[in-house]
């Protein structure tokens, strides 16, 4: 079940990892991926906050295409075609976990990194697993927003405890939902 649930029918997928405490599993969800599917290429890109949970040299070590930190003038350089919102040959981007300050960036259209301008010019799919800690009116205003986008869907939620609290809620980090999601979209792309 499990392998079937993680199974990816694109030959390419970009995964944006965004500064939250649950992209300290990152590193985990991507050798699963790939060990279900070893013929996909994983690209990534890492948000400078996510290398407080997780660190460049082990996702280096997991992925099998490039990968390089969100920052204008870092190296190993963002792929040349981000400007237009393509990733090598991905054909999918998962935003994972994409944490509130991400979802915000990215509803109200800003640009200032690489992977932000690549994900607001794409016209590829793009699955979000969003990881906020609360909701409230301005948050769900940002959600609906991007909604609107036809090109972007949510990770199914699943109910889980929060870090800290350790109280019950949903939350969009479910990594086999959201590959089953990009699978879903890849598809439809195709059509």
């Amino acid at each position: 079940m499990q392998e079937e649930t993680g199974r990816y029918e694109g030959t390419e997928l970009h995964i944006h990892i965004c500064g939250t405490i649950a992209a300290a599993l990152t590193p985990w969800w991507i050798h699963w991926f790939r060990t279900i599917n070893p013929k996909v290429r994983v690209n990534a890109s890492v948000s400078t906050n996510a290398l407080q949970f997780v660190t460049f040299d082990a996702l280096t070590n997991l992925v099998n295409g490039r990968i390089w930190i969100d920052e204008w003038h870092d190296q190993p350089p963002p792929p040349v075609q981000w400007s237009k919102g393509e990733s090598y040959g991905s054909e999918c981007f998962l935003v994972f976990p994409a944490s509130l300050d991400m979802i915000m960036r990215l509803s109200q259209g800003r640009a200032d990194s690489p992977a932000l301008m690549m994900l607001q010019v794409t016209r590829l799919p793009i699955v979000i697993a969003d990881a906020i800690p609360q909701n409230n009116e301005v948050v769900d205003h940002y959600l609906s927003l991007l909604k609107t986008r036809s090109n972007i869907r949510f990770a199914p939620r699943l109910e889980g405890a929060v870090t800290i609290s350790r109280e019950k809620r949903s939350s969009g980090v479910n990594f086999p939902g959201a590959i089953q999601t990009c699978t879903q979209l890849v598809a439809e792309s195709k059509v």
